[in-house]
């Protein structure tokens, strides 16, 4: 689960595997943050602290996922 920080806030980028259907639209948005397993085909976020500059394409990520798999949860 990675974290971000977005206009002063932390955030966590969670990926709900009931939902993904390994689409790789996240993939196509940050390909250095998701990654799929090729057996399960699911996606996941990394564990890394994401450099704030990302913001908007984790926004992004969010909207397109057509699953609504990927989630911004707010931390604290």
């Amino acid at each position: 689960m990675a974290e971000i920080e977005i206009d002063g806030e932390r955030y966590r980028l969670t990926v709900d595997h009931d939902l993904c259907m390994g689409t790789r639209v996240c993939i196509a948005r940050l390909p250095g943050v998701f990654t799929v397993d090729d057996e399960t085909n699911l996606s996941s976020a990394s564990d890394d602290v994401l450099d704030p500059s990302l913001a908007d394409a984790v926004r992004e990520a969010v909207d397109d996922c057509p699953q609504e798999a990927i989630r911004l949860e707010k931390l604290g």
